[in-house]
């Protein structure tokens, strides 16, 4: 099988593979042989870049024998714009959702909603809350609250 690309069309591939690195591994604290595949193919991405002409955006380390995007290069692209407006809308829906969810068991404990138009009623009641007062105050409302104090039990004399 043979695919070509041009210099524009293999920049956006690099671009993906980019994309599609940082969201297998930008939070990993140990490795994940199920990502093992998928991190050979970037790989191969690059290194088919850096050698057809993109040296200057990818980079080979020789003592570990891997490619990796230029920093400064990966900076600038659209890559990592939209790797930062996904993280930052996903952080916001992200605590919006968890929030309602919590409010909504708060408000019906055991019981369940009548159907599941009310249950999505009260749910979205609370998700609109939440994101009108992070939309006009961002985090700044936010407060931890620290867990009640249980009781020790009393000392045996």
């Amino acid at each position: 099988m043979e695919i070509t690309f041009s210099k524009a069309e293999l920049e956006k591939l690099v671009e993906i593979a980019v994309m599609a690195d940082w969201v297998m591994t930008a939070h990993d604290t140990e490795d994940d042989e199920r990502k093992d595949d998928y991190l050979k193919l970037i790989q191969k991405i690059f290194a088919y870049a850096w050698k057809n002409g993109m040296k200057k955006e990818i980079e080979f380390l020789e003592d570990i024998k891997e490619y990796f995007p230029d920093e400064a290069w990966e900076e600038n692209t659209l890559a990592r714009a939209f790797i930062n407006e996904f993280e930052e809308k996903t952080f916001w829906d992200e605590l919006v959702e968890r929030l309602a969810e919590r409010e909504l068991n708060k408000k019906l404990g055991d019981k369940k909603a009548g159907s599941f138009e009310e249950h999505m009623e009260i749910y979205e009641g609370f998700a609109a809350k939440f994101g009108e007062e992070f939309a006009e105050h961002g985090v700044d409302n936010i407060q931890v609250a620290a867990p009640a104090a249980t009781p020790k039990p009393a000392r045996k004399r």
